[in-house]
């Protein structure tokens, strides 16, 4: 018999609880928006990024993803009635490429001749960019903060941590510069790691000087004292001309309301916290939530986000090969679907998991056009699979290459001795013992793993190679672990146009030739509360999840490693994962 929790008191209280509340049984629509009948305003707020793709979270998350926003924002271009667009934002979160292409889409908004005005109390570098560039007019909350100061990169080094602790990370890599494992394994930033991260820096720096120079009309000097003299309080960006006028949102908002010429506003993407739900919608997000997958001739849009495993089932977070590799086949055979636009935005993960990708995308371009778009991030095995696309899209923002493996152990042998902890091993086999936690790699042992790891390498770079169509220099000069931005990646080859998620799709349309606004079929579809519940009573995965809950708690840069979720998952050779444990703003 199951000891596990019955989720139907849950399931029946929920049930109980909406139908005492008198909800209708308003159902979602599956043909967008409806048209507005008056003129008005739209007012967007974003508390920070949206994500990639819901997954139904259990308690809280956003019940809108970055698609969404973007497809809100064609809706206002294309309908008459809506005249404009107040938009108030709270940060960035240092997602670069995503504040990219929602410029990218309010710039089609002004192009249409409806006024953008927008409003914060508080914005980071990437959320000003975003602002600073997209905005007819701007304004800032008396009390707030204009975290204008300058891109900063910063990575996290934990050898003497481990040292401490008595535990030793026995990893290696190839690639010069691929660094991944840097963060177990150094106490300070290496050479190579610098020369790449400062190339990165100069080009998110150029993008936060650009929306500057040409957004708010500063010269390059200004520009360089506004952003060397942050971060600003209200009086400080009126004086530099960083915002047009000191108000509070109300105010703003009604300024907004006289530019579009209306006497009322709608806010789309509503995410309240005690938002009331109907209903219908309660029973949707229980048991699904989307309408059914579109009929007849489409396009896919399938996303791949986070961290890569090997695994035949979903997890929590992360990109699994399983369902991914049976979603590509499925679109692969589907004659209606025409065409594919993959979606990445992943550090990378395990080596085996993105070859096994890579050769589903691979399958599915042989019959059809595969469109890239590359959001904030397709490193290592993030861009190992995106190379088997025809075509790649990423924005000069994004971050991209990490071409390199890295693989190996971490050493408990100390802590355990100091813990009163002894093994005796009996081996057969020169390396038999290769993978235990109780002994560094002895040199045959170590010898093995690198032969290993140059084969997985050598697999990658020819993927890239014939997937990109480079020639040896070419590719060498991107190759070797070496991280940059989409600008860069387009230039060495890895990039084919900069362009954002909307550009994608509207490729893929074409090529596939459908109308411009053929139906799009998403996967994975929205996961239920119920979903998400009966895998987190299961208790599966649930030591993993624990020990990277403790882990974020303690050390919440390092949490976001993909080398100590291999770890903790015990898939960690060889990997194809990102360089750092990286935090840009």
């Amino acid at each position: 018999m199951s000891n596990r929790p019955s989720l139907t008191p849950l399931l029946l209280c929920c049930l109980g609880f909406a139908l005492s509340s008198g909800c209708s049984s308003k159902t979602p629509s599956s043909e967008g928006p409806p048209a507005p009948k008056v003129p008005e305003l739209h007012e967007i707020v974003l508390n920070g990024p949206l994500p990639e793709e819901l997954h139904g979270e259990l308690f809280g998350g956003s019940r809108h993803n970055h698609r969404e926003l973007l497809d809100e924002l064609d809706n206002v271009v294309k309908q008459p009635l809506i005249k404009g667009v107040f938009l108030r934002v709270a940060g960035f979160s240092g997602a670069w490429a995503r504040a990219a292409e929602v410029t990218s889409s309010l710039q089609r908004v002004r192009a249409a001749g409806k006024p953008v005005h927008c409003h914060f109390d508080n914005v980071d570098n990437a959320g000003y960019a975003l602002l600073a560039a997209s905005c007819d007019k701007l304004s800032m909350g008396p009390a707030g903060m204009l975290g204008l100061t300058g891109v900063h990169a910063e990575t996290v080094y934990a050898k003497d941590l481990l040292d401490l602790v008595g535990l030793e990370a026995e990893l290696l890599q190839v690639g010069r510069f691929k660094g991944a494992a840097d963060a177990l394994t150094r106490s300070s930033m290496p050479d190579e790691v610098r020369q790449v991260l400062d190339l990165l820096v100069d080009d998110l720096q150029h993008v936060l000087t650009d929306a500057l120079t040409k957004g708010r009309k500063l010269d390059e000097a200004q520009s360089k004292s506004a952003i060397d003299s942050g971060p600003h309080a209200a009086n400080s960006a009126l004086e530099l001309k960083l915002v047009d006028a000191i108000t509070f949102d109300d105010e703003a908002r009604a300024h907004a309301l006289e530019a579009a010429r209306v006497s009322h506003s709608v806010r789309a993407l509503r995410d309240d916290e005690n938002e009331h739900l109907e209903f219908g919608e309660l029973l949707s997000a229980l048991f699904g939530g989307k309408p059914e997958k579109p009929k007849g001739e489409r396009i896919s849009l399938a996303y791949l986000s986070g961290t890569i495993s090997d695994d035949p089932h979903d997890r929590p977070s992360g990109s699994a090969s399983g369902p991914f590799v049976a979603a590509m086949r499925r679109i692969a055979d589907e004659r209606d679907i025409r065409a594919l636009v993959l979606r990445i935005d992943s550090p990378g993960g395990s080596a085996l998991a993105s070859d096994k990708m890579w050769h589903a995308v691979a399958r599915v371009a042989k019959r059809k056009p595969v469109i890239v778009s590359v959001g904030d991030m397709a490193a290592s095995g993030g861009y190992y699979v995106a190379s088997a696309g025809t075509e790649i899209f990423a924005q000069a923002q994004s971050l991209l290459g990490s071409i390199g493996v890295v693989g190996g152990k971490i050493v408990g042998a100390s802590l355990a001795a100091r813990l009163g902890v002894h093994s005796t091993a009996l081996s057969r086999g020169q390396n038999s013992g290769w993978m235990s936690p109780f002994h560094p790699f002895s040199k045959t042992e170590r010898a093995a793993i690198l032969r290993a790891m140059r084969q997985t390498y050598d697999t990658f770079i020819v993927r890239v190679r014939d997937g990109r169509h480079l020639d040896p220099a070419r590719l060498s000069a991107v190759a070797e672990g070496r991280v940059m931005s989409g600008h860069r990646a387009h230039e060495g080859g890895l990039v084919d146009t900069i362009g954002g998620l909307n550009d994608a799709l509207a490729r893929a349309r074409s090529q596939a030739g459908l109308r411009p606004d053929a139906n799009v079929e998403v996967w994975p579809k929205e996961r239920s509360v119920f979903e998400r519940a009966s895998k987190l009573f299961a208790g599966s995965e649930s030591r993993h999840v624990h020990a990277l809950n403790q882990l974020a708690e303690a050390l919440p840069e390092l949490s976001h490693s993909p080398i100590l979720s291999a770890w903790l998952h015990g898939d960690l050779a060889p990997l194809a994962a990102l360089p750092y444990v990286l935090r840009l703003e």
